[in-house]
């Protein structure tokens, strides 16, 4: 049923979206106008504002409730044709961490797949009081992945969090990561080039990734084919940082002449 004085008024709008996305955690542009009797233009720049505002994140055609959105940046994606690329890249690099060692995260969907393989594996288990794993996360998603596991202690960096990513960024994170170490670090990447290294979009995030790696004895990068010979903005590490790189797909010769000229373990799967 249409309400004329809801539709004119953008307080009152956004009252009834909110309450109706309470509700449905999804809502339509074309599905809101129809309800409210308003132009779908309208229902759109409610829409970017009620994102701005926090309040609830866009997707194509309409808007999704925070914790939804929250599942679909941590889960995959239908339209993600690179999932099953990913996991093996995550079941590999999950083989190659021991019991008791600690490890660390940088955000992303490879290291979050990877995150959950490790954490599951059944041969890690608290042992004489001493937690089976500790787990280092630069990314609240990772940090809910492992802190449901009683038996692996989570160490969360604080700083400043990325809405989209769920990095930890900043000072804070920066000064809590000098003081810790790591067995192995895990990267994933936007980019993967011989020039320009393992690139992300964010500086800030970046820094984080490039101390946690110099506090660590091996650090892992992964990485789809895909990624090979693209560069996004901010640097993370050179290619001959790497101790190991996982990747899934067909590389390019230049690559694997740069990871064997730096003694990089190549695990391909």
């Amino acid at each position: 049923m249409r309400s004329a004085p809801v539709g004119k008024d953008r307080s009152a709008r956004w009252d009834h979206v909110l309450a109706r996305l309470s509700e449905l955690k999804r809502l339509s542009v074309a599905e809101v106008a129809s309800d409210l009797g308003i132009s779908e233009s309208t229902v759109r720049r409610d829409f970017v504002e009620m994102e701005r505002a926090q309040l609830a994140r866009r997707t194509h055609g309409g808007i999704v409730a925070v914790d939804v959105a929250y599942s679909l940046a941590t889960g995959p994606r239908a339209t993600d044709t690179s999932g099953g690329d990913r996991e093996r890249i995550a079941e590999r690099a999950a083989s190659l961490v021991e019991a008791g060692q600690t490890i660390g995260f940088n955000g992303g969907r490879t290291t979050t797949s990877t995150a959950r393989r490790v954490v599951s594996r059944p041969d890690i288990d608290s042992r004489d009081g001493m937690p089976g794993l500790t787990v280092v996360c630069a990314a609240l998603n990772i940090a809910t992945e492992a802190v449901l596991r009683p038996h692996v202690r989570t160490v969360v960096l604080g700083g400043v969090a990325e809405p989209y990513s769920f990095e930890l960024t900043g000072p804070l994170a920066t000064a809590t990561m000098r003081d810790l170490w790591l067995d192995t670090m895990f990267v994933g990447t936007i980019g993967l080039d011989v020039q320009a290294g393992l690139t992300c979009h964010s500086e800030a995030e970046a820094g984080v990734t490039r101390i946690m790696i110099g506090h660590s004895r091996r650090v892992v990068g992964l990485a789809t084919a895909d990624k090979i010979g693209e560069r996004a903005l901010a640097g993370i590490c050179p290619v001959s940082v790497l101790t190991d790189l996982v990747i899934a797909g067909e590389i390019t010769e230049e690559l694997r002449e740069h990871l064997t000229e730096h003694s990089v373990r190549l695990h391909e799967v």
